[in-house]
């Protein structure tokens, strides 16, 4: 799997980070001279640049290897938006995003920690531990941090998980009647090519849940919802065929890096 490489420090990117989204308008215009404009969804891209100032020699050395093994902008690569969140439809859990388990039961329009009406209760009716998950295609061997907002009237708890083959992390936390986000942070150390990001809760038990963000770094940032794609990319490349790096001192390199990806 290629994928463009996490710090050594757990964080996804270094600061300043500009991300932009690019989209197109297709005008016709008529014979009467009216136009009509449609949406170009084919020519929609997004890009970021990253001022990658203090990168070490192995977090450069890992980012040139990435560039050498696609050829620069040749080939395509995974890459974990640093300014998004990775999960698709963060607040429908019923959405085909979500493999919940099979008994459980979600009706949505609670209210939520914004005072609109987007999250969702969530009963859980078997006999054992359930709860919505959502499967991405990311390494199993980065740092990740899985958060949501979660309250409760009938004493449940909530259990935060993050999973792969050959390793897993478990958190629960206590829910009280007022919101509160709950968040779990872990690099489980696999060298596979998905992980599976869990909220759940006890047979019978009941939770509001609302706005599932999982993120590429060390902790929880400001929520982003998402719709039907979160922020993994699976076709990104590099936005030039050259990358100027410039040693600052022993073990310090400066570096401008441009990412762009067509696909979403």
């Amino acid at each position: 799997m290629l994928v463009f490489p996490q710090l050594s420090t757990g964080a996804s990117a270094l600061y300043p980070l500009t991300k932009t989204s690019r989209q197109r308008s297709v005008v016709n215009t008529l014979g009467d001279g009216g136009t009509d404009v449609y949406a170009d969804p084919g020519a929609r891209s997004l890009a970021w640049e990253i001022q990658a100032k203090g990168l070490t020699t192995g977090e450069w050395g890992a980012i040139e290897a990435l560039f050498q093994a696609t050829s620069g902008m040749w080939q395509t690569f995974t890459f974990l938006d640093p300014a998004g969140n990775l999960v698709a439809e963060s607040e429908t859990f019923s959405a085909s995003a979500w493999t919940n388990g099979a008994l459980i039961d979600l009706t949505a329009g609670a209210t939520d920690p914004f005072g609109t009406t987007r999250a969702t209760l969530v009963t859980n009716a078997g006999q054992g531990t359930e709860g919505v998950a959502q499967m991405l295609a990311v390494p199993g061997n980065f740092h990740y941090c899985l958060s949501v907002w979660a309250r409760t009237d009938s004493g449940t708890n909530v259990q935060l998980t993050i999973s792969t083959s050959g390793g897993s992390a478990t958190k629960t936390f206590a829910l009280g009647t007022q919101w509160a986000r709950v968040s779990l942070s872990a690099n489980l150390g696999q060298n596979t090519n998905s992980l599976t990001f869990a909220a759940q809760l006890r047979a019978g038990g009941t939770i509001d849940i609302f706005g599932m963000q999982v993120e590429a770094q060390l902790g929880a940032s400001d929520y982003k919802q998402t719709g039907p794609s979160g922020g993994v990319y699976a076709n990104a490349r590099f936005g030039a065929d050259t990358i100027t790096v410039t040693a600052q001192g022993t073990d310090v390199c400066d570096a401008v890096i441009q990412i762009v990806n067509t696909e979403n």
